[in-house]
Parts: C-alpha cells; sequence; structure tokens
C-alpha cells in the first residue's frame, strides 16, 4: 500500500469510489483549495482519497448589553467584514457555527446562510 500526490489519472478511480460508496452522503470534493490532495493505492489500484481544505469560520462575538440598533448594525459590519475576507482569501465558503436559536434565525434570514447538508459530526482536532 503506498500513498501519493493526487495525479489527473485518479480523477475516474475517485469519481467511481465517490460514486459507488459516498455519492448519497456528499457531492464530490472541490480540489480547487485542497491543501493536500492524496490517493492510496494498494496492489495498483486506488483505493482512498483524501484532502485537507481550508475554509473560512465566521467567529462573532457581540455585547448582548448593548443597544439592539448598534448591536444590528455591529452584526451586519462584522458579516460584511467575513465576506469580504473570505472572498479576498479565494475561499468559497463561510462557516458560521451558531449556538443562539435566535441568531441562527437572524443569520440565514439576512445573510442568506444555509444549513449545512453534510452527514456526520463537526470533531474538531487542535494541532
Amino acid at each position: 500500500m503506498i500513498i501519493r500526490a493526487f495525479r489527473e489519472s485518479d480523477i475516474e478511480p475517485i469519481s467511481d469510489i465517490w460514486e459507488q460508496y459516498h455519492s448519497t452522503d456528499y457531492g464530490l470534493p472541490d480540489r480547487s483549495k485542497a491543501v493536500i490532495d492524496a490517493v492510496v493505492e494498494h496492489e495498483g489500484k486506488v483505493i482512498g482519497y483524501g484532502q485537507v481544505k481550508l475554509f473560512a469560520e465566521a467567529m462573532l462575538f457581540l455585547d448582548k448589553d448593548a443597544p439592539q440598533r448598534p448591536r444590528i448594525l455591529a452584526l451586519k459590519a462584522l458579516m460584511l467584514e467575513a465576506f469580504r475576507g473570505t472572498e479576498s482569501a479565494g475561499l468559497n465558503e463561510l462557516y458560521a457555527f451558531i449556538n443562539d436559536p435566535k441568531l441562527l434565525a437572524l443569520i440565514q434570514k439576512h445573510f442568506h446562510f444555509t444549513p449545512a447538508e453534510r452527514p456526520g459530526q463537526l470533531l474538531i482536532k487542535e494541532l
């Protein structure tokens, strides 16, 4: 078994693995922002593919005791800055992990975020 960098010739076998085993769970990964793009071969056959992607995470902190109007304006300014930064970094997705149901509804309604339709539980590993 060997692990190696992705090659263009791997597109078909990776697509076949995705189609057969993972297409109902999530879309075929976009390789354009991959930091790691690796393939595992066993006896000359591609049996696995993995990637590490960069993504943007919006983290916002607001003073809940501040008057409502300035808080709303601060939220709007911070979200616009998050969009600008994400775009300038060349990333095409912005994640927001929100526990507050009211803030969740507000972000979805006014900033057009949608719930992630990806399976599984978010796991974090600090390196």
